[in-house]
């Protein structure tokens, strides 16, 4: 066997016996594995057609286009970026380049790449950020909008990394659109919640664009999409694609797309509906052992994640590892997601023993005893549900 793939395989086998709450992370299933690993892989298509044997790549990626517009009622859709990261710069480079651009600060729960010396430097934007609650992770509406009225930021963003609650999208709209500001929408970490019609709706509710990464509680491959309902704007948005930030767009990942829309087309909302659910009974499971957890006092979370509320980087950081010997992954801010194990079938019972195998990690238990139980509990779940 290859080096490489014997690599791969133990890395398969280890997250196999791991409990996984990345919230940035979800499982695909055998369907849309099955497109990942297809002829498409090394294969090109463009429009205006350049290349021949493309027939079905092309109706491929046409259908995968209809499917998002349908699932997300949307008028058009581009699935060209590569990752949501990608779909922001691109979004980015559109209405922000050399602009005012307002946001939340990484610190109140906005995406790190949103800080001045990352995207903002690619584009050469002046970033205002919003004020916003700490605690709850949300902009503080009221606050904001005089910034707003009173700077007139030529685009503005809502959505972010670390969300817990809804935005105010419908506020913020009626501002922005009094004097001809965007307001865009990142949907990286709900995106499959908006699908399922139970977080928010920003289409809907007044946001000019929604762009997003397809792997987070979106199940779907790695990658990401933009949706809008304007026609100017995605004709905007179409002109700074291809041979700017694209030439190739992966269509293994196109048709792994398509596959993803149509399962969510079918499960989506019963999916969605149930990870929140995990989302709030693994919260209040872990509060009542105890254990901080961030917006107590407003319900925790509507969303997916949930977050460990410790404030000290280091005290977090020795978390984190502390978990991961325990066979429980998590990130370096412990934000703790239920798209994965909610895929994989685990409901309320499974998220109180989740909650007290998190808490007997915390307090230094065995870590070897803790992941004989974590493991115990994953032999139980083998199968991807929802697809």
């Amino acid at each position: 066997m290859s080096r490489a793939l014997e690599i791969l395989k133990m890395h398969e086998r280890y997250r196999k016996k791991t409990l996984n709450m990345i919230p940035s992370e979800n499982v695909q299933s055998p369907r849309v594995l099955r497109a990942l690993a297809s002829d498409l892989t090394g294969r090109y298509s463009l429009r205006p057609q350049y290349y021949s044997g493309t027939r079905y790549i092309d109706e491929l990626w046409s259908y995968a286009e209809e499917q998002a517009k349908k699932l997300f009622r949307a008028e058009y859709a581009l699935l060209e970026p590569l990752s949501g990261h990608i779909a922001a710069l691109l979004t980015y480079i559109t209405f922000a380049k050399h602009r005012k651009m307002a946001c939340l600060h990484p610190d109140f729960g906005g995406y790190p790449g949103n800080a001045p010396e990352k995207l903002p430097d690619i584009i050469d934007a002046e970033v205002i950020y919003l004020p916003a609650s700490m605690e709850r992770l949300l902009p503080d509406a009221e606050k904001s909008i005089e910034i707003i009225r009173s700077q007139k930021p030529d685009f503005v963003v809502l959505g972010g990394s670390r969300m817990l609650f809804p935005h105010p999208v419908k506020e913020f709209a009626e501002v922005v659109h009094e004097y001809g500001g965007i307001l865009a929408y990142d949907g990286a970490h709900v995106l499959g919640l908006i699908a399922g019609g139970v977080f928010q709706d920003p289409l809907r509710e007044g946001a000019d664009i929604l762009f997003a990464s397809t792997h987070k509680t979106f199940p779907g491959p790695q990658g990401g999409l933009v949706l809008t309902n304007d026609e100017e704007l995605y004709r905007k948005l179409l002109r700074n694609i291809f041979h700017k930030i694209a030439d190739n767009i992966h269509f293994n990942k196109i048709a792994a797309l398509a596959v993803s829309f149509e399962e969510m087309l079918k499960y989506g909302r019963q999916y969605a509906q149930r990870i929140v659910e995990n989302a709030k009974s693994l919260a209040k499971g872990l509060d009542e052992l105890e254990v901080p957890v961030k917006a107590k006092e407003w319900g925790y979370t509507e969303s997916h994640q949930v977050i460990l509320d410790f404030q000290n980087q280091e005290e977090r950081e020795e978390l984190r590892r502390r978990l991961e010997e325990c066979g429980i992954i998590t990130d370096a801010d412990l934000r703790l997601g239920t798209g994965e194990v909610t895929r994989r079938g685990m409901g309320k019972r499974e998220m109180a023993r989740i909650a007290q195998l998190i808490k007997r990690a915390i307090e230094g238990e065995n870590p070897k005893a803790v992941k004989r139980d974590v493991q115990r509990l994953l032999s139980r779940f083998n199968e991807i549900r929802y697809c």
